[in-house]
């Protein structure tokens, strides 16, 4: 099943909804027990799950792909990523720290693909965080809530996004924030991701 989430220069992958059935762990309180540490397959970040993701989906991106991963609970919960390259210099301060104007076009970019911002705010430089609620038209009309965490980092864009596959449930926060919270970058050279083929 796909998720959900957005780059603030990708396009959005496909949303389908869920018709599971919501179970006594989603009162609001972060998803318990052990999760599964995941590690990029180039090696530069880790993110913890609920459980293990698979990837999702591969499609083309500006320079390099965009890889898409997620996990979706059978409680209708999703958690997902997407990255890509966006070239230049991975040292350089635009390759690291969103343009003060980010905020502005993330959010045109949002309303022409039919979502509501809800909130929109900047936790650091390079990292952006909004709350969205999408409706999906192949789905009569659902409204899907998430929230989307955006980081430019080294000349990389990774989008996240956590929050429910049914219609009109709002999200979990504690434990978007404890997916968001567990985002690892680890500092020795990654793998360089393949350059598309024009």
């Amino acid at each position: 099943m796909a998720g959900f989430g957005c780059s603030p220069r990708a396009a959005s992958p496909t949303l389908q909804i869920s018709d599971a059935r919501v179970s006594a762990t989603d009162n609001g309180s972060a998803i318990p027990g052990k999760w599964y540490t995941f590690t990029s397959p180039d090696g530069d970040f880790s993110l913890t799950f609920p459980r293990k993701p698979i990837l999702q989906d591969v499609s083309d991106g500006p320079l390099t792909s965009i890889r898409h991963f997620s996990s979706t609970l059978e409680n209708g919960m999703n958690f997902s990523i997407n990255f890509h390259d966006i070239g230049g210099d991975p040292k350089a301060p635009e390759n690291n720290e969103w343009p003060r104007n980010q905020e502005e076009l993330s959010s045109v970019a949002d309303r022409n693909e039919g979502r509501r911002v809800v909130q929109m705010r900047r936790l650091a430089k390079n990292v952006i965080e909004t709350e969205v609620w999408q409706t999906v038209p192949e789905a009569a009309g659902a409204n899907i809530n998430y929230l989307r965490r955006s980081i430019l980092w080294h000349a990389r864009v990774y989008t996240l996004a956590c929050g429910w596959v049914i219609n009109g449930r709002e999200i979990n926060k504690p434990s978007c924030d404890r997916f968001f919270n567990s985002m690892r970058f680890i500092t020795r050279p990654r793998r360089q991701a393949q350059r598309r083929l024009k």
